[in-house]
């Protein structure tokens, strides 16, 4: 009889294995070609990198103007509408030479141009940025398929592909409505006056910038970059997951990395192969890694021991080749763990709760059964169950998760639960790396999404049975259902732009056409 291990380190080295090329022509043509990809794609990745501090600083954070110059132009339009035709004795005495003679009306309409064209101008650096960013990111995938890697139909691939166009596609729209409200105001300004149709151009800019703003806060997206290794993963959300986790930290983390970041770490942790130990694959030398580097994150275990629990997988000189990475460096590491930690708080609190109950001898029935899940549920929640057996032989068991206020409302998944080795006492063992690894690889970990079907309290039964019904073990978990505030004030904002804009269409229009029909 094989075993896991056996048929997953198999799987390993059937991975490592790219066929040959069937001809040599397409094999020269395909290096010739990849040497130009790789200039463009350097060329493209300066270009990317020049605007990403450009984003940071003033677009998108920092000083968010791409946000806060629209809300400006705004004021300044109300500004200029609420002194009408009369111009004020202040401005005449002192400002209206300094101006050029323009009117204080005027003055403002053209200060508010000039802002919504430094508005655009911010909005075409990050469509630009964005831009490159997908050409990078079609390289990349163009690279890989020629390579022989299916990176195209990778976990994640196709989603990560929609939220590129996806951003894309909403600055491109915003840009375009901005464009259209700086042109009619400057038509509107080069206009004289006394011209009738200054009034309605006025309008209908007012209603473009307001529209513009409205689709920029509704649809707002998170922001990315392909030349940093950890560029995609806050814009990234995982289309499924593995429900039964055999690796658990490799199985989550790996859950939440963009496909781009996910090739480049097996691949680069395949050419470490030949510095692994006997007897270990590379899925275990993945587990073994990310867990220790969660325990180190967290002030659990020294440097030293980090190494030294290190070594038992891989030669000392190949964890430095690790670490020392340009791109896959620890920084990218502590990246995938503080994102992984921001997205799945439950399963890391729930292997805080098996750390800290590791030398306590109680438990149901012979198992520690515990269940964990969001408290309060934004979107969709994700539940996290693990059973240790303590019983001393193998059991069937079955886990069922019931509730009336989320979809699924009922799952039922049968574990076949192995027992921890009687001797094994976690107390007695001087590495904590070592010992929870050991509990770990023998407790069986669930992992069920669940999407909210109500607002408000919630509530989800958790038990857990033997292969005769008989109940072990239970939980009932009382949840919060509720919206992001954040995410509902800017869509609330950004409905109220939408019909503000309506408004100040209609407003020209509805006149005129009244008188058109004799009303």
């Amino acid at each position: 009889m094989i075993d896991g291990d056996s048929l997953e380190d198999l799987a390993d080295e059937i991975s490592d294995f790219t066929p040959p090329a069937p001809k040599l022509e397409s094999a020269i043509l395909s290096t010739s070609s990849g040497g130009s990809g790789d200039w463009k794609e350097v060329a493209l990745r300066q270009r990317e990198g020049s605007l990403i501090t450009l984003d940071r600083v003033l677009i998108s954070g920092g000083a968010r103007l791409v946000l806060l110059l629209p809300l400006f132009a705004i004021v300044l339009f109300g500004v200029a509408q609420s002194y009408g035709e009369t111009d004020n004795q202040w401005w005449d005495s002192h400002l209206r030479d300094a101006s050029g003679g323009l009117s204080l009306v005027t003055a403002t309409y053209a200060l508010t141009l000039l802002i919504i064209i430094a508005d655009i101008a911010l909005l075409s650096s990050l469509l630009r940025m964005m831009s490159y960013s997908r050409s990078i990111f079609h390289l990349e995938a163009e690279s890989l398929t020629s390579s022989g890697i299916t990176f195209r139909s990778s976990h994640g691939y196709a989603e990560m592909r929609a939220t590129i166009d996806g951003s894309i596609r909403q600055i491109t729209a915003t840009s375009s409505l901005m464009i259209i409200s700086a042109l009619l105001l400057a038509t509107s300004l080069w206009l004289s006056n006394n011209d009738t149709g200054m009034p309605i151009l006025i309008s209908f800019s007012t209603g473009s910038l307001l529209a513009g703003q409205g689709v920029h806060l509704i649809s707002h997206r998170a922001r990315f970059n392909a030349s940093e290794p950890w560029g995609m993963l806050e814009a990234f959300s995982p289309p499924i997951h593995p429900a039964l986790l055999n690796r658990p930290f490799n199985d989550v983390i790996k859950a939440h990395i963009d496909p781009l970041l996910t090739i480049r770490i097996s691949e680069y942790i395949k050419t470490v192969r030949g510095g692994l130990k006997e007897g270990v694959g590379i899925s275990e030398l993945q587990e073994s890694l990310l867990h220790l580097l969660h325990l180190r994150r967290s002030s659990l275990i020294s440097e030293s021991e980090f190494k030294d629990s290190l070594e038992m997988f891989v030669e000392s000189p190949a964890i430095d080749g690790l670490f020392n990475h340009p791109e896959l460096g620890e920084e990218t590491w502590d990246r995938l763990l503080m994102h992984a930690r921001s997205e799945c708080k439950p399963f890391f609190r729930l292997y805080d709760r098996m750390r800290m109950r590791r030398g306590v001898s109680k438990s149901d029935g012979g198992f520690w059964f515990d269940v964990d899940m969001e408290n309060l549920v934004v979107g969709q929640a994700n539940l996290f169950a693990f059973v240790l057996n303590r019983s001393g032989g193998p059991k069937d068991l079955f886990l069922k998760i019931q509730t009336p206020d989320f979809k699924p409302n009922e799952c039922v998944y049968k574990l076949r639960s192995l027992p921890l080795d009687s001797s094994f006492d976690p107390m007695s063992s001087t590495s904590l790396s070592s010992e929870m690894q050991e509990m770990t690889n023998h407790t069986g970990i669930v992992w069920q999404s669940l999407l909210p079907s109500i607002k408000g309290e919630a509530t989800v039964t958790v038990r857990l049975e033997d292969d005769s019904g008989n109940l072990i073990s239970g939980r009932v978990l009382n949840v919060q259902v509720g919206n992001d505030l954040t995410t509902r004030l800017r869509r609330a904002v950004g409905a109220m732009f939408m019909v503000g804009a309506a408004i100040v269409v209609l407003s020209p229009i509805v006149p005129f056409a009244s008188s058109l029909l004799g009303l």
